[in-house]
């Protein structure tokens, strides 16, 4: 989905998008979409940091790239 610009500036308020109204995750579909356009980012891993805590927001961690999910368990745990 295409988001107009005034659209990712109300997301990015909530916090549902970073600053610049990149990444908007509003949902399931939105989270997938962000996790595969990750590579674009200018900022790696400001980008993940964002996608991860929308994911956690939205209950779907376990969409999250395997590699991700392994980071997110370790620090849970605290290895």
């Amino acid at each position: 989905m295409k988001f107009s610009e005034s659209r990712r500036d109300k997301l990015a308020k909530k916090g549902h998008a970073l600053p610049d109204g990149s990444y908007p995750i509003r949902n399931k579909s939105d989270l997938q979409n962000a996790i595969q356009a990750i590579g674009r980012a200018k900022n790696y891993g400001r980008a993940k940091a964002h996608i991860t805590k929308r994911a956690k927001a939205l209950g779907e961690t376990d969409i999250l790239p395997e590699r991700w999910a392994g980071r997110l368990l370790r620090k849970k745990l605290g290895a």
